[in-house]
């Protein structure tokens, strides 16, 4: 439910936008449907041997898109024997996760609280790659659809 959509065009172009009426202000609210994703990927900081996930710092909505998917796969910058959730911190039980793969760095260029700060020179390069097709795939090759071995993968079963 959503409060920005109503005034607007898009219901009328998105049939999945519609709208009730509040049972205490008699004000038109929208709504979409919930998403439900097939798998939900995520990189946090700890995950321990029992396959319970830390994540800590700006969140977002990881938790969430966690216990909507119908799986979990979660990299992590390390497997720890016990997790020590600070205050704030969120900790996905075991058995919503599927797998575990032990990735430090797994974030870059982005940042894992307590491990390492955001890269603003990559975004800032990244600007200018992602503007021509052909830098685009040349980086893409290097950087993502290059083979690596991941250490430390596990899958929870049950």
């Amino acid at each position: 439910m959503l409060r920005g959509y109503i005034g607007t065009d898009l219901a009328r172009e998105n049939a999945s936008i519609r709208s009730v009426t509040c049972p205490y202000t008699g004000e038109a609210i929208a709504t979409v449907p919930a998403l439900n994703p097939d798998v939900t990927i995520l990189h946090a900081q700890q995950a321990d041997r029992q396959g319970s996930v830390l994540l800590r710092g700006i969140v977002g909505a990881q938790k969430e898109a966690a216990l909507a998917a119908k799986a979990l796969v979660v990299t992590v910058e390390e497997i720890v024997d016990a997790l020590d959730a600070p205050m704030n911190a969120i900790v996905l039980p075991h058995w919503v996760v599927t797998a575990i793969a032990c990735v430090p760095g797994g974030a870059y260029p982005s940042y894992a609280q307590g491990y390492y700060s955001r890269d603003n020179a990559f975004y800032l390069a990244w600007d200018e790659i992602a503007r021509e097709r052909v830098r685009f795939v040349e980086w893409i090759d290097r950087h993502v659809r290059a083979p690596r071995i991941t250490p430390g993968f596990f899958v929870r079963s049950g």
